[in-house]
């Protein structure tokens, strides 16, 4: 054999054949397409032993019909297996729960309208007892009213009482962020929480004092009794303190989380000119520690408790500035003591970079945004994030033109980091989305833990793109964009050491509507329910992970 004449040799190979009579028919083919043939088989075959590794079981509702666009707020399961889906229409002008049994059949049903003035928020299932809160802006009197609705679960017949008020010239903040699409900062104003076990229930209200930061602390027990409240100020301008996060301990101890930056600034030669501090709030008492970015740029951080009750407090971090991100950092804290215990800042690995370029590069990343934070089994953190941001372009036509805005949907960013936060693996999956509204229910992702395993299920194109280094890419194209006749949803798995795995879940040509993956509820510890809707048509989805 001549390899310099490799494409010219000819082979026999047994590609396909039929029997007539006793005749069997063979192709002859070069050898360059017989290898194509077998690489093509042993891929197929790669490819069948990968999906059988992600096991699952699909359940759907009967399609059933509504005249009124929803959206899907939240799923509750009891011990009966039953679902309590809380739904808003028309532009949260009305509040629906419906209840299905263990099949997805429809057994009972409820609407609350929502009238001029109110805002519903913070839906819970607590035992026997469903509930919501609602919000009133009484005019007449500047004030905001807060009540709770509740019933017995199974009969969906509400009754309300007024939780708290709080008027609007001392917290006008408050107002604002409830009943306009404006802010007057960018805190996470009328914040309400929820401890792990449901026994707390506290709600943060913001000031607008141009002099000091101050809020008040309302803790509530799972009955909505309140237990005690507490306001405290800072030594710190609104304007130079910013809100990150507001969580309650199963002991019902509050912790607040914010970003301070310094009355005046100094340019440092490295680093972010400000610091995070954590308070501690209790009946009686405010403490607090300072959580230092050290030389780095740190834009946002999430606070949360960790399995053995330490608060860990994680973000990405950049060398050059906060729309960068070189890598993720982490503080771990003592709740009793609110000492920080380890902090670390650790660049993304060798192997992330090459996930995302093909190679390796000293290359920051940019418009990364938190998407879940979770706790596996056998110990550490997962992080997914996504990489999100709108462009806008401007369309000239025969009336002079328009603007028109563009949401990005790309890269998923999956990490773990071990119990002291170091960063243990990092992987990128390509993907590229993009529409015109931001709650189209094809883009984005979901995400769901399963005993050591985190799972992400998307819609993404049906052809899957290839890159350099066997990679894939979850994409659209501009003669490709994504619509219910040319996509998947998709289910990936990521093992314990980082490896992942992809499975079509079903075809969404098939399917009466597409299922919203952006969305999803983990109602067990191993089901997922998705809601889909399109024009009048609206399903849920089961998946039951095996």
């Amino acid at each position: 054999m001549y390899y310099p004449l490799f494409n010219r040799i000819k082979l026999i190979v047994l590609l396909k054949y039929s029997i007539f009579g006793n005749k069997i028919y063979y192709d002859t083919i070069s050898m360059k397409k017989a290898i194509l043939f077998l690489f093509i088989i042993f891929c197929s075959k790669q490819i069948q032993s990968q999906e059988a590794l992600i096991n699952f079981k699909l359940h759907k509702s009967e399609v059933f019909k509504e005249k009124k666009e929803s959206v899907l707020k939240t799923i509750f399961k009891d011990n009966s297996n039953q679902l309590f889906i809380l739904r808003t229409f028309n532009n949260e002008k009305s509040l629906s729960i419906d209840i299905f049994d263990k099949d997805l059949k429809q057994i009972n049903s409820f609407e609350h309208k929502i009238e001029k003035r109110h805002r519903v928020a913070g839906g819970f299932l607590n035992d026997n007892i469903i509930g919501f809160i609602e919000y009133y802006r009484n005019k007449k009197e500047k004030k905001i009213e807060a009540y709770l609705y509740t019933s017995i679960k199974d009969v969906l017949e509400f009754s309300k009482k007024k939780i708290f008020e709080v008027t609007t010239d001392r917290y006008p903040s408050f107002f604002e962020s409830l009943f306009s699409g404006a802010r007057l900062d960018r805190d996470f104003e009328g914040n309400i929480s929820f401890s792990k076990s449901g026994k707390y229930n506290v709600f943060n209200i913001d000031s607008s004092d141009k002099k000091t930061e101050h809020h008040s602390i309302l803790v509530f027990d799972e009955n909505f009794n309140k237990l005690w409240d507490e306001e405290f100020e800072l030594p710190y301008e609104d304007k130079r303190f910013k809100l990150q996060d507001v969580i309650v301990s199963d002991s019902g101890e509050v912790f607040v989380l914010g970003k301070f930056y310094p009355k005046k600034r100094k340019k440092k030669k490295k680093g972010g000119n400000y610091h995070y501090e954590l308070f501690k709030i209790t009946e009686n008492n405010v403490s607090s520690t300072k959580m230092l970015v050290e030389n780095h740029f740190v834009a946002t951080l999430e606070l949360d408790f960790t399995p053995e009750d330490k608060l860990s407090c994680i973000g990405f971090y950049s060398n050059r500035n906060e729309n960068r991100y070189k890598g993720v950092c982490s503080f771990v804290i003592d709740p009793e003591s609110i000492k920080v215990e380890s902090s670390n800042f650790s660049p993304f690995t060798e192997q992330f970079l090459t996930d995302k370029y093909g190679k390796s590069k000293d290359k920051e990343l940019r418009n990364i945004k938190f998407k879940n934070i979770s706790f596996p089994d056998d110990g550490g953190i997962i992080i997914t994030a996504e990489e999100f941001f709108i462009t806008t372009t401007y369309v000239h036509n025969n009336y002079g033109g328009y603007t028109k805005i563009s949401y990005n949907f790309d890269d998923i960013i999956t990490l773990k980091l071990n119990d002291e936060g170091k960063l243990l693996w990092a992987r990128n999956i390509n993907k590229a989305q993009t529409s015109g509204y931001f709650s189209d229910p094809l883009m984005s992702f979901g995400t769901a833990q399963y005993k050591n395993s985190e799972y992400l299920i998307l819609n993404a194109h049906k052809k899957m793109g290839e890159l350099s280094g066997g990679r894939i890419k979850f994409r659209e194209s501009f003669l490709w964009k994504a619509t219910k006749k040319n996509t998947n949803l998709y289910i990936v798995k990521f093992d314990e050491d980082g490896n992942y795995l992809y499975k079509t879940i079903l075809s969404n040509k098939e399917e009466e509507t597409p299922f919203n993956c952006r969305y999803i509820e983990q109602v067990s510890e191993n089901e997922l329910i998705l809601y889909g809707q399109r024009k009048k048509k609206r399903q849920f989805l089961k998946i039951t992970i095996n």
